[in-house]
């Protein structure tokens, strides 16, 4: 027998300065963190004018041409989805204990794997294999995570580069 734990944060919206939480009702919840105020794949075009008046005024306000804001939206996308997609296992199969998890903190998704031979251990055993297991997952995770804004960094230093700044 499996057992399976799964865990879905709530969601934080982080616009500006302010931040508040929302939660739902709903077994998924998302997180989405604004980098540079703007809203990712949904970010302004230049097909509206209005729209690129706004991204020129944010752009402005940072001290950025509109190009360079387009890259750090563009980079933000990319990390976030790097991180998104991470997959990590902690733990030890041999043992009845696996942990997986994203590459976000808190994690959207986490899954612990308690298998009979982990029952097997003993209550206390069992919660000993447990910490080690989400403690080896948490480290993975953040290596991950530091991987991934490293990627970032580069992904931006190679396209200001092909941009001759």
């Amino acid at each position: 027998m499996i057992i399976h734990v799964v865990y879905m944060s709530f969601g934080f919206d982080i616009s500006s300065s302010r931040s508040r939480s929302s939660s739902s009702s709903s077994s998924s919840n998302t997180q989405q963190l604004f980098m540079f105020g703007g809203a990712g794949a949904g970010a302004p075009t230049e097909d509206d004018p209005e729209q690129m008046a706004a991204m020129q005024k944010m752009a402005g306000a940072m001290g950025m041409s509109v190009e360079e804001y387009q890259l750090g939206m563009r980079a933000r996308t990319n990390m976030e989805e790097s991180i998104n997609t991470l997959r990590v296992v902690g733990g030890n199969e041999a043992k009845g204990v696996t942990v997986e998890r994203d590459g976000n903190s808190p994690p959207k998704h986490l899954k612990v794997t308690v298998t009979d031979d982990g029952k097997a251990l003993g209550k206390v055993a069992l919660e000993k294999e447990i910490i080690s297991a989400l403690k080896q997952a948490n480290e993975l995770s953040k290596k991950g995570r530091e991987d991934a804004q490293a990627g970032m960094m580069q992904f931006i230093s190679s396209e200001m580069k092909r941009m001759g700044a």
